[in-house]
């Protein structure tokens, strides 16, 4: 299959990288309600931010595209908070389970309201040492099928998000949700539809 064309992420899903927690305000955003190369109009995408050490908001951010691959600026979104359904089920054990987490993160589950790179954001809070499921709800009834664009390896610990990989040299994978867990640390698995 040709770089760039939608794949179908496998039944035990798809590990998709590291999540943003570690650097404050730093945003992973490569997480789409369309396929970005071939959508126009008005687009959405679930954008991450650190706002602690171990805690992160989620958020939908919207934008329009003229044409296919080229979206404008992203702005976020608080009044479509509601479509981001979060299940967090408390805090995982890392590692041997008889070990206690070194890290605990008792962060209760909800929304929480937060500055991101001076935008006040509402959104869901994602902490880490927590395993979450992560899905999109637009409209009553279906959830969305996500989109996975690859983004070019980040540089710095600057907020924003690094560009899309063209199409030629990036991976895309469709799925259903988002799992975030911990090794190291905190990271992600796209998973399809149980």
């Amino acid at each position: 299959m040709p770089p760039g064309d939608p794949q179908n992420v496998p039944r035990g899903g798809r590990f998709i990288g590291a999540s943003s927690g570690a650097f404050l305000d730093q945003m992973a955003a490569d997480i789409y309600l369309q396929d970005i190369w071939t959508s126009q109009g008005v687009l959405y995408r679930v954008a991450v931010a650190c706002v602690g050490w171990g805690l992160s908001v989620a958020m939908i951010q919207r934008t329009e595209a003229h044409e296919p691959g080229h979206p404008g600026p992203w702005v976020t979104a608080n009044g479509l908070r509601h479509w981001l359904i979060v299940h967090d089920p408390g805090q995982q054990m890392v590692g041997v389970p008889v070990v206690p987490n070194p890290l605990p993160n008792h962060t209760p589950p909800g929304e929480g309201t937060f500055w991101v790179n001076g935008v006040l954001t509402i959104g869901p809070k994602l902490p880490w040492h927590h395993r979450l499921t992560l899905r999109v709800q637009p409209e009553r009834g279906e959830y969305a099928r996500l989109h996975y664009h690859k983004h070019e390896p980040r540089k710095d610990h600057r907020p924003d998000p690094p560009p899309i990989m063209p199409k030629n040299r990036g991976k895309h994978y469709v799925f259903d949700e988002i799992v975030y867990s911990t090794q190291l640390q905190n990271c992600r698995r796209a998973m399809p539809r149980q």
